[in-house]
């Protein structure tokens, strides 16, 4: 096809994975009607419809969904190829997009872009944190992030998808007063702030909890670690949180760990990528600043 315009077929691609003209016009930093344009010219071209036209949206017709399954890992296969060797021979233009939990960013990540951005002054870092791990995985998946950092990994991932550990932080029970805990069983006297207890960290806090015979209760549940620490800051109970995200806070007697006869489970800070679109740079950082 001497006449195929892939950059139309880039355009289906992020409105497919978008949903809606609006989202794809900010991640194409095209205007609406530009982009609405250029979808009607691919389906006049292929003669068929792409999108239902809805009014929360836009969803992918059968046909547009097998023409979505066939491209989109071209095309981004060739975009990575284009960034790739940009950057390979202009370090100045180099970017590197990570997707990483806020609460993971603060107290590990921040430390490592200081170092490289050290001897890389125009290296370029991007930052997409959620709380939804699925969603940093399905980000990793469209080749939105080049890689993803973060404690707890979706057990449903494709086997593409390739996971390192990078270090071990322990967790702690913090409060807003001090707490020193002799017998184990006192634990069942107070509040909890958890996370959601289908999540792994919570799962593994109770099974641990169980070989004492002690059971507790969430009072409050929050998936945000950001949001556990406040609300203990608030005397709302006591929180579940990893250690070195606390650490500032402890430092200031903002919060206080609480004093335990017992060790809690240990949270794994994990390294999620693709292996075939990490760039020269994202191997670079990975190796000589993702350090313990």
């Amino acid at each position: 096809m001497s006449d195929t315009n892939l950059n139309l077929y880039k355009i289906f691609c992020v409105v497919a994975e978008s949903k809606n003209y609006k989202e794809a016009s900010e991640k194409l930093y095209l205007t609406e009607s530009t982009i609405s344009s250029h979808i009607t010219n691919l389906e006049k071209k292929l003669d068929i419809v792409l999108f239902y036209r809805e009014r929360d949206g836009l969803t992918l017709t059968k046909a547009g969904k097998e023409l979505y399954d066939s491209i989109h890992e071209t095309i981004k296969d060739i975009e990575f190829a284009e960034n790739a060797i940009i950057q390979n021979y202009d370090v100045s233009k180099a970017k590197i997009t990570i997707g990483c939990p806020s609460h993971i960013s603060i107290f590990y990540l921040s430390k490592c872009i200081a170092k490289a951005r050290e001897d890389y002054p125009h290296l370029r870092i991007d930052i997409i944190g959620a709380s939804d791990y699925n969603g940093l995985i399905q980000l990793l998946q469209q080749h939105s992030v080049d890689f993803v950092i973060m404690d707890i990994v979706p057990k449903d991932v494709k086997s593409e998808i390739e996971l390192k550990t990078l270090k071990k932080v322990n967790n702690v029970f913090i409060s807003k007063e001090p707490v020193n805990i002799t017998d184990i069983k006192e634990l069942e006297k107070f509040n909890y702030i958890l996370n959601y207890e289908n999540s792994i960290s919570t799962q593994e806090l109770f099974e641990c909890l169980k070989e004492y015979d002690v059971k507790i209760d969430a009072y409050i549940q929050a998936d945000i670690t950001e949001m556990r620490i406040e609300e203990v800051k608030q005397g709302q109970g006591i929180g579940y949180v990893m250690k070195e995200s606390v650490e500032n806070d402890i430092k200031h007697k903002e919060v206080y760990e609480v004093k335990l006869p017992i060790e809690l489970p240990q949270t794994q800070i994990n390294l999620v990528y693709i292996k075939k679109y990490l760039t020269n740079m994202d191997k670079i950082f990975i190796k000589k600043y993702l350090k313990d």
